[in-house]
């Protein structure tokens, strides 16, 4: 985050390509070649320091249409007009298409994954269109209740390669490029066979490519059973920002949790929370929301809109959780060193700190063996030391377990294979 003129805090994230940023900004793609972090932020800052956060603001997302949030105290947000906008709306939203009129139902049972008490989302098709955390938890979550996912990439859109060994288990990966016609038939043949599509990119980038909620829901209208969709963005599917790109960061500063962060460690500045947080919970609320989509397609029939976002569950984790009482922080502070982050720290900087005093300080509890296990993808023929299922169920009731391994994008072919069991789809 970058100090502003009239002296706030202001997150100019720059997504995961920051050339318009820097363009926006009136700065080079490149610097010298001596160039380091410190010289990088101290030139960026030069610039935001002679604009007030209100003119930086319309600067980055309605012109640039690049991310940018000023670090708001939660009662400011809550006070704002998109404050007010999204105040009544809990961890997520579920609606029904009015137009459709599909007979209840649940998925096809496959003969090879059939699904059961103990895989209950056995046989379940979802179409994954997502990238980064948030919605990549969405479908990784019901790829461990059994459900079969493809993923969409493209070739031509980056991703995050370092997030795979995380978020791509249970999942099988196809390239597809949506400028092409022909790939854009392939995704609709996936989606015609799928129960649940999952979208996390930007507000009306699937629409632009003729893949948004209503374009979903017209594709299996003729079928005899619904469709779940669930979209996913940063600020909330109400109000004057909903439309704005965003990320974890900006979600943290735009709710007042960064603020709320940085004064906890005695600042009077916004500093980024050190982990993700925001992004996996709202992708757990995301799954929880598709399950219960499923079970009121179950029971009324017809197809259903889910939409989450960041900050509905930033809002949520502002008013219904809160900070920590002082002598509780004050403990836990103290006693790993009471670290102290900046505002002009990242994640870069602050997750080693972080991860090495948890290491130090916690490792008999957080990091006990019990806790994780060996796990081995047959797709890239290599074995990872992961988190063990969090959920467990006496007796193993519900074996909570993936399908297919972890792997790279474009690995396999756009196709559902008749045998959802098979490690790597091909022809």
């Amino acid at each position: 985050m970058y100090k502003t003129k009239d002296g706030r805090c202001y997150e100019v994230h720059g997504g995961i390509n920051p050339d318009p940023t820097l363009k926006a900004l009136g700065l080079p793609e490149d610097g010298p070649v001596d160039d380091n972090y410190e010289t990088v932020f101290q030139r960026i800052q030069a610039v935001v320091s002679q604009m007030d956060s209100k003119d930086l603001d319309e600067l980055l997302n309605e012109k640039a249409k690049q991310s940018g949030t000023v670090a708001w105290s939660s009662d400011e947000y809550f006070a704002s007009e998109h404050g007010q906008a999204n105040s009544k709306v809990g961890l997520f939203e579920i609606e029904k298409d009015n137009k459709s009129s599909q007979p209840a139902s649940w998925w096809p049972e496959n003969n090879k994954l059939p699904s059961s008490t103990r895989r209950p989302l056995a046989g379940l098709k979802i179409v994954d269109l997502t990238r980064i955390i948030a919605a990549p938890v969405v479908s990784r979550d019901l790829a461990e209740m059994g459900a079969s996912v493809m993923r969409v990439t493209s070739a031509n859109i980056t991703d995050m390669s370092s997030l795979h060994p995380d978020l791509n288990w249970g999942k099988w990966n196809c390239h597809l490029d949506l400028t092409k016609d022909e790939d854009k038939e392939k995704l609709r043949a996936l989606i015609r066979d799928a129960d649940v599509v999952v979208d996390g990119y930007r507000p009306g980038a699937m629409e632009k490519h003729g893949f948004g909620r209503q374009d979903i829901f017209d594709l299996v209208k003729d079928r005899q059973r619904g469709i779940i969709h669930l979209r996913e963005n940063c600020y909330g599917w109400h109000g004057p920002w909903q439309k704005r790109g965003g990320w974890q960061q900006i979600s943290d500063a735009c709710c007042g949790v960064s603020l709320a962060y940085g004064k906890a460690m005695g600042l009077d500045e916004a500093v980024t929370p050190v982990f993700p947080n925001s992004d996996y919970c709202a992708g757990v609320c995301g799954s929880t929301a598709v399950l219960d989509a499923l079970m009121r397609r179950a029971e009324h029939g017809g197809s259903y809109g889910v939409d989450i976002s960041l900050n509905y569950y930033s809002q949520w984790l502002v008013r219904s959780c809160g900070t920590y009482p002082e002598p509780v922080w004050k403990e836990v502070w103290e006693r790993h060193g009471s670290p102290v982050f900046r505002h002009f720290h990242t994640m870069a900087h602050t997750v080693p700190i972080m991860s090495k005093l948890l290491q130090e300080h916690d490792s008999k509890t957080l990091f006990q063996p019990q806790f994780f296990e060996m796990r081995t993808s047959k797709a890239v023929d290599g074995t990872f030391w992961v988190v063990k299922p969090v959920l467990q169920f006496h007796n193993n009731a519900v074996e909570m377990r993936y399908n297919v391994g972890t792997r790279g994008n474009g690995v396999d072919e756009p196709i559902w294979p008749t045998d959802l069991t098979v490690e790597v789809v091909k022809k």
